[in-house]
């Protein structure tokens, strides 16, 4: 994707390559939300935050916290798609913008990358366990701007972090502010991951299939459906 090439500060950060805060918001408000007021297709916005990482870098040092950002930052651009849009936002926080991705799908595709955070290891520090909390939002049901997106993402990264921390949350304005966690075990989202890896699919297309499999199944009880 090409980035808007107007902009004073410096746009990658130096520890992790990853683009800047401020210049990942002005490529939000500049390319991003135009594109999608354009075309008419989704976008989805995440914040995400490190748990106790402040107590890392006090207990390990500076040099393990940082060995941790680079890693999470390279878990990053190895879970979300292509088209993903990564920022270090600031300290241990980070920033991706999802093009042409539902809230739905952004929420299942930012399990996988809780999941793959806490599973990170680091062999110089061996005790080192991680977990994070991230919020979502999306355009333009929860905000047509880039102001509104961020406020809204990181209001339901703060409800997350109250609530227990380690999950993914929607935003506040969403009736279904729960997480995927409170849907369905431990062990049920290990094997739908599982599942999604063996058929070379996204979680989200797996379970929309098995909807569609309980819609079919009691349809009866459904009547006829609305007419398009």
């Amino acid at each position: 994707m090409n980035h808007p090439t107007t902009f004073e500060l410096p746009t990658k950060d130096a520890l992790t390559g990853l683009l800047t805060g401020p210049y990942f918001r002005h490529v939000l408000r500049e390319t991003l939300i135009p594109e999608a007021k354009r075309t008419g297709d989704p976008l989805s916005v995440m914040l995400f935050d490190l748990d106790y990482f402040l107590q890392l870098n006090t207990v390990h040092g500076h040099e393990a916290g940082d060995e941790v950002l680079a890693g999470v930052a390279r878990t990053l651009e190895a879970v979300l798609p292509d088209s993903a849009v990564i920022a270090r936002y600031g300290g241990d926080e980070f920033a991706a913008a999802l093009p042409d991705t539902r809230l739905d799908d952004a929420f299942t595709l930012l399990e996988e990358l809780r999941r793959r955070v806490a599973a990170l290891s680091f062999p110089q520090w061996p005790d080192i366990h991680l977990s994070c909390t991230l919020g979502l939002a999306a355009y333009p049901a929860n905000g047509n701007g880039e102001v509104e997106l961020i406020r809204e993402a990181d209001q339901a990264l703060y409800v997350a972090k109250a609530t227990g921390r380690n999950k993914v949350s929607l935003p506040l304005a969403d009736s279904r502010m729960v997480t995927k966690t409170s849907h369905y075990t431990a062990t049920q989202l290990e094997r739908l991951a599982q599942l999604a890896t063996t058929l070379k699919r996204n979680e989200a297309s797996v379970l929309r299939e098995a909807l569609d499999d309980v819609l079919k199944k009691y349809n009866d009880r459904l009547g006829a459906p609305p007419k398009a």
